[in-house]
């Protein structure tokens, strides 16, 4: 077994550093460090108890990954369309605040709206504005 040589020193500022690499600049210690003993791992055939676990393992978090990327696609087309609706309400009332509102009647006719019913409809669209543009 080889044993690696673990340096450790103390920079300028006061802070201990290790590396396998003796610093240039600084002083130094040399520390030893226990050898460890490997054993030898047993095979999958020797512990097939053990390759199940894993293997059950390994699909729990395949399962867990792929719930995650799920709720970060919703999340994000959610997301996307608060945008959309906030937009589209932000641009409904620009044009309905700059000029009048109208409706048709059941012959084709525009009815204009009072200014009343003018304001009570801006106040609406204020209010999806207020829900979509968070």
């Amino acid at each position: 077994m080889a044993q690696a040589e673990i340096y450790k020193w103390v920079d300028a500022q006061g802070n201990v550093h290790f590396g396998d690499k003796k610093p240039n600049s600084s002083q130094s210690e040399t520390l030893s460090l226990p050898a460890s003993k490997s054993s030898p791992t047993p095979s999958a055939s020797e512990n097939p108890n053990q390759q199940q676990r894993q293997k059950k393992l390994l699909q729990t978090l395949q399962e867990e990954r792929e719930l995650r990327e799920k709720e970060t696609k919703v999340s994000l087309e959610k997301q996307n369309k608060l945008k959309q609706d906030c937009a589209y309400w932000k641009d409904y009332l620009r044009n309905i605040s700059s000029g009048r509102i109208y409706t048709l009647d059941n012959k084709g006719e525009r009815v204009y709206a009072n200014d009343q019913e003018h304001e009570t409809q801006i106040k609406q669209v204020q209010q999806q504005i207020d829900q979509y543009c968070r």
